[in-house]
């Protein structure tokens, strides 16, 4: 289990103990923040494979750059950018070959939704080799 946790604590009156602001666990994919003002703490769990596959890359290739997001609370607004990202460049990729393949023009044409269907989840998985390598693996 990896786990971060950032260097700045605060007093949790609950606990009666320090806790670290922020946590992050690679393995649940969960970022926790403690909240100074209501004394509670706020998780975030990531559902994507991607940023599963993004987390353990950079836990075993950069874990200072996690150390760093953890550190500075931006971990949170990092994972969302990176969510974001890549379901719309994959997403773009998609529509793009939608457009110009000819086999799924002309199922679209056919009314043929079987082969389209086929087709769309084709051209995500291929769309995901390709983003993942550029947007995940870094």
């Amino acid at each position: 289990m990896s786990r971060y946790t950032s260097e700045q604590n605060a007093y949790s009156s609950l606990k009666k103990k320090y806790v670290p602001l922020w946590r992050l666990d690679t393995n649940t994919m969960t970022v926790t923040h403690f909240n100074t003002d209501t004394q509670t703490e706020e998780s975030k769990t990531y559902h994507a494979d991607f940023i599963r596959y993004h987390l353990h890359f950079s836990d075993s290739h950069c874990p200072n750059r996690l150390r760093r997001l953890v550190n500075e609370g931006r971990i949170v607004q990092y994972l969302d950018d990176i969510e974001r990202k890549v379901s719309e460049a994959i997403s773009r990729q998609v529509k793009l070959w939608k457009q110009i393949d000819s086999c799924y023009q002309k199922a679209v044409l056919s009314g043929d939704t079987e082969k389209m269907l086929g087709l769309e989840n084709c051209f995500v998985y291929m769309a995901r080799e390709a983003v993942f390598e550029c947007m995940v693996y870094i």
